[in-house]
């Protein structure tokens, strides 16, 4: 097994530990959507960071335990860059994500996932549609960007 796969199933093990328990949006198992944020990703460190993503904002996972697990400072830099910051505005939180290659590349397959309201088994609130323009917003400012 080489490097990138071992650290792959490593994320995986760590983000189905910690998101052990939560429930997205269409109440299904958490850890399905960083899963299918990595499978959106092409590069071997884009997948280890998207199933990290969450980790540092929503678990008691924190950087220096994944410093301790292995990850190289690329891995954790990309997991800060898509991790929302107290006090951050969203925009402010798009901007910095889009700086990290690794971090754009995660935040635009997650805003994709976040944006698949097939998902949802419930009709669709203005608050849905609300979340849904907001992602698109980010999506276009990530994805049209030179």
């Amino acid at each position: 097994m080489d490097d990138y796969a071992r650290l792959i199933k490593k994320a995986d093990a760590i983000a189905e530990r910690f998101h052990a328990g939560q429930k997205d949006k269409a109440g299904a198992d958490y850890i399905s959507h960083p899963r299918r944020v990595a499978a959106r990703c092409k590069t071997n460190a884009a997948k280890i960071v998207a199933l990290l993503h969450d980790t540092l904002e929503d678990t008691e996972v924190t950087l220096s335990y994944l410093e301790e697990q292995g990850f190289s400072k690329e891995i954790t830099d990309g997991v800060l860059s898509v991790t929302r910051q107290e006090g951050e505005t969203y925009d402010d939180f798009i901007t910095r994500a889009s700086k990290n290659v690794i971090g754009k590349e995660v935040k635009i397959a997650d805003l994709q996932d976040n944006m698949d309201i097939t998902r949802l088994s419930h009709p669709l609130k203005e608050r849905d549609f609300e979340r849904l323009n907001k992602y698109l917003l980010a999506y276009k400012r990530l994805t049209l960007e030179i």
